[in-house]
């Protein structure tokens, strides 16, 4: 039987439109674009993957063109030698290449799946059907405001939150005790995400507060590369200290973290990793220190899909991270991700990542494109 080869390839920048979320008061507004490579396979499958970027004033182009820099070393190439592939891009001189190699490994691994007509997880050695989600909030405007918001996502079936606080420790501190006030006798997995942005007396500060609270993690109180920082932070609170998952997004590194104390649980993100062949690795180190993981996965449908089947075909990762508002991370998907009555979250069920795309909705919002044919 003949390789099945990557015929064609296409990338797709995508702005939409309509509200505009941030995670800090340091930081402006987010331009959230969806960065899709669309792979033509000589089977006559169409792979697909979509990361998401972020970045004030306008949207993102450096991906589309590290994808493009990266195309042309997988274009013709066997689409399901998925592991000689990877290996052969991560020797690439791309910029911004772990994220160009991430793209395209989880399009190959959705043609791959599609192939064989299975939900890519399950291809992957499913390890359960279902994960608990967590509501993650963005900055919002008052205490007053993170208290109906905790409220509405409780009513909306989420049984954990993630707080994305001022990212300024005094405030933070504020919020944390108005959130325990109101909360604190409820069954509610919390965490906190400070965006890198504490000094380490104020990590510590806000990390006792947290551990007086009994909060699951405290994600990012200090910059992902200050591993020191981390380090002590970590030995002197109970609750589990993990970094922020974009600023080191290399297996080594993640590794050498955590057999140092720096971080109590893994993090990364799929899309940013290595797709499923770098996050595998992850996985794998995390596994051998019997440590957990905590994967993000904010952004658009396709980049929550691709990192739902990474945590379901793992027993390690706790939960499923899911970016509010909702409706705004939904464009352009016809299957969207959202919890049952028991905060409970499933793919589609579709062969690869489940994910079918509307785009006769998206093409008004392409605003850069290029096409790689054989």
């Amino acid at each position: 039987m003949s390789a099945v080869t990557i015929d064609g390839i296409e990338l797709l920048a995508i702005g939409p439109a309509g509200e505009r979320v941030t995670w800090s008061a340091r930081l402006g507004p987010m331009f959230e674009a969806m960065i899709v490579a669309r792979l033509s396979l000589s089977n006559g499958v169409e792979a697909i993957a979509g990361a998401t970027t972020y970045t004030e004033h306008e949207f993102d182009r450096t991906l589309f063109h590290a994808a493009a820099l990266m195309a042309p070393f997988v274009l013709g190439r066997d689409a399901f030698d998925i592991r000689a592939v990877y290996r052969d891009m991560r020797r690439r001189y791309v910029p911004l290449g772990h994220l160009a190699t991430s793209l395209f490994d989880i399009a190959l691994h959705d043609g791959k799946a599609k192939s064989s007509n299975q939900p890519l997880y399950e291809m992957l050695g499913a390890a359960r059907h279902e994960i608990r989600a967590y509501a993650s909030s963005p900055l919002l405007p008052t205490d007053q405001a993170y208290l109906d918001y905790c409220r509405t996502m409780l009513d909306n079936g989420y049984r954990a939150i993630k707080i994305h606080p001022y990212c300024m420790a005094g405030d933070d501190e504020r919020l944390l005790h108005a959130l325990v006030e109101e909360f604190g006798d409820r069954d509610i997995g919390w965490s906190f995400d400070a965006d890198g942005s504490y000094t380490c007396a104020e990590a510590h500060l806000i990390g006792r507060t947290l551990d007086a609270a009994d909060w699951e993690f405290f994600e990012a109180p200090l910059p992902d590369t200050d591993l020191r920082g981390y380090t002590e932070l970590a030995s002197a609170l109970d609750i589990d200290v993990i970094c922020g998952g974009n600023s080191l997004p290399f297996p080594q590194l993640i590794e050498f973290a955590l057999q140092t104390g720096a971080w109590d649980r893994s993090r990364f993100d799929v899309t940013g990793i290595g797709g499923f062949t770098g996050a595998g690795e992850v996985m794998a180190a995390t596994r051998t220190l019997g440590k957990t993981c905590e994967v993000q996965s904010w952004g658009y449908t396709l980049t929550q899909a691709a990192n739902l089947h990474h945590m379901l075909t793992h027993t390690a990762c706790d939960y499923f991270e899911q970016a509010t508002p909702v409706e705004k991370y939904e464009f352009g998907a016809q299957h969207v991700i959202r919890p049952d009555a028991g905060g409970l979250v499933r793919p589609s069920g579709l062969p690869g990542l489940g994910v079918e795309m509307d785009w006769n909705r998206i093409e008004p919002c392409i605003y850069a494109r290029r096409a790689f044919p054989a």
